[in-house]
């Protein structure tokens, strides 16, 4: 649940995040020194979503690059060996 959360929920809602806190610190700004307060419902939520996306999208992108296995290996799946569990590895491939 934590990798989901990390690779995909936080990416995404990264740019929303940022601009509420603009909001926040804006409102809080002007209400002390005046000015136009900023409205978080006009916001520019298509160019968030979009940001959020290419976020989401990058950090997956660079996931598979970086833990990414070699061609000549093959995946060997999670299973148990003396009622130990050996999780997935990759191992080279036999000739």
């Amino acid at each position: 649940m934590s990798r989901i959360f990390i690779s995909y929920i936080i990416p995404f809602l990264l740019p929303a995040a940022t601009y509420a806190a603009w909001v926040w610190y804006r409102t809080r700004y002007a209400d002390e020194h005046g000015g136009e307060v900023p409205k978080l419902e006009q916001g520019p939520w298509p160019l968030l979503l979009f940001l959020g996306a290419v976020f989401a999208f990058v950090v997956l992108g660079s996931t598979a690059l970086i833990r990414g296995g070699s061609p000549d290996e093959t995946y060997v799946p999670p299973h148990l060996e003396n009622g130990n569990m050996v999780p997935g590895h990759l191992e080279p491939k036999k000739p």
